[in-house]
């Protein structure tokens, strides 16, 4: 498994449990915004298209951020922070390198 395809895993797994809370915590928008997040992280798991990537990270988790700071609770921010920032901030090398690789080879060199 790739490194991305790993952390993909990985925040589905954290997903889910962040799902769960969102679900016991009775906030519909909240746990509304986890399926709108989550729902096609399945998908990139071995997904070749780059813009599949780009999709997600430029505009699927940017409508979640949006969302937490316009509605979220303080719970939903605290979830964020806690397990999908940091999983994020191991991501953000990996997409910039797979959306743009050739400029990432010729800073190499």
């Amino acid at each position: 498994m790739d490194p991305l395809d790993h952390l993909y895993a990985r925040m589905l797994q954290f997903g889910f449990v962040v799902l769960r809370q969102a679900i016991e915590s009775g906030h519909e928008d909240w746990f509304q915004a986890e399926i709108e997040l989550l729902h096609n992280v399945p998908s990139l798991l071995g997904e070749t298209n780059s813009e599949r990537h780009r999709y997600f990270w430029e505009h699927e988790r940017d409508r979640y951020l949006r969302w937490l700071s316009q509605h979220g609770s303080e719970d939903a921010n605290s979830r964020m922070k806690t397990y999908y920032e940091p999983l994020w901030d191991e991501m953000e090398p990996l997409i910039a390198q797979r959306l743009h690789p050739l400029h990432q080879t010729s800073e190499a060199r």
